[in-house]
């Protein structure tokens, strides 16, 4: 009984490490093109109901500004992003997936962490707003953890 016990505890141990050694915070800067300032910036684990506390590193980000953001530890890749006006009204976005759905007019924007490096939230000649995911440092701004 002893040893049953015992290897119960063991697996239940190396599965817990082994979860727990996959998991990892990733980071990535959010660049503002957009022409307005950010009051907030939320960020959640796809799939899961509640966005985080607000993670601006002040209490606005103007047009023009960067930051880095760095998520959660945890195993998922893929994560919303919210962005909300001065006004408290978040920013509304329409994108198409990699599943091949359009997503319409979204509260949120939903990135792979695991390879995005800068977000950048933009605007068109009509000023609607757009967004790029980049997985390179093309803008100069280094390594986002650091």
């Amino acid at each position: 009984m002893k040893k049953s016990l015992y290897a119960v505890a063991t697996v239940m141990l190396l599965f817990m490490f082994v979860n727990t050694a996959n998991a990892q915070y990733f980071c990535f800067f959010v660049d503002n093109q957009s022409g307005q300032a950010f009051n907030e910036l939320k960020i959640r684990a796809s799939g899961t109901s509640s966005f985080s506390a607000d993670l601006l590193p002040s209490s606005s980000i103007e047009s023009g500004k960067h930051f880095w953001v760095k998520t959660g530890n945890d195993q998922s890749a893929n994560y919303d992003v919210q962005i909300t006006k001065m006004d408290g009204t978040p920013l509304l976005f329409t994108w198409k997936g990699t599943d091949g759905k359009w997503y319409e007019n979204r509260q949120f924007i939903t990135v792979n962490v695991k390879a995005l490096h800068t977000l950048v939230i933009g605007s068109d000649d009509d000023g609607n707003l757009t967004f790029g995911v980049y997985n390179d440092d093309r803008f100069g701004y280094g390594h986002p953890c650091e």
